[in-house]
């Protein structure tokens, strides 16, 4: 359903496998996943922790499933009944911003109806429909590092999926 992470890797850069290459020969970038985290946060809610970029942020676990994690640990998938929900971090070697990002996807493939997109100088959101679903995607630009989170979700359980969001975008942190 989501394709949040290849989907902003050919919009942002083009070339999604030189990419995952460039990551990977990078120092502590090869080899397998690293040890994430997940915390007990309450409520049913726990917190994922990415060990190499320390991306993190809570996630309701009764409702989202983590998959396995990628070979370069750049972050994770969680799967819902319908909906998913992605976190991970990139080094951003071309040096992109909020502001050149947001330039970069609006209006190119899976970002041609964004109805939101507030930014500041290290942040950008955008969310909008692909279709059927709505998708809300959250970046944070610390040092030479992208973190970013996306969920995408039919859009008539907005009502249940958006305090879901809310607490999400609350825990979002990158170290």
């Amino acid at each position: 359903m989501c394709r949040f992470p290849v989907r902003l890797r050919r919009a942002v850069l083009g070339y999604a496998t030189a990419l995952l290459v460039v990551v990977g020969s990078v120092p502590g970038g090869s080899g397998p996943a690293r040890a994430d985290q997940f915390i007990p946060a309450g409520g049913g809610w726990q917190t994922y922790v990415n060990d190499r970029f320390g991306t993190s942020f809570a996630f309701p676990a009764d409702i989202f499933t983590p998959s396995p994690p990628p070979e370069n640990g750049d972050g994770r998938r969680f799967v819902a009944e319908d909906a998913t929900l992605e976190v991970y971090a990139w080094h951003n070697i071309d040096s992109e911003n909020a502001a050149s990002l947001k330039r970069r996807l609006v209006g190119s493939d899976g970002y041609t109806d964004v109805t939101y997109s507030p930014a500041g100088r290290s942040w950008l959101v955008l969310s909008g429909y692909r279709g059927d679903n709505i998708f809300y995607e959250k970046y944070f630009f610390r040092g030479d590092t992208v973190h970013g989170f996306g969920i995408e979700f039919p859009a008539d359980e907005k009502p249940f999926y958006a305090p879901i969001i809310e607490q999400i975008e609350d825990s979002f942190r990158a170290s």
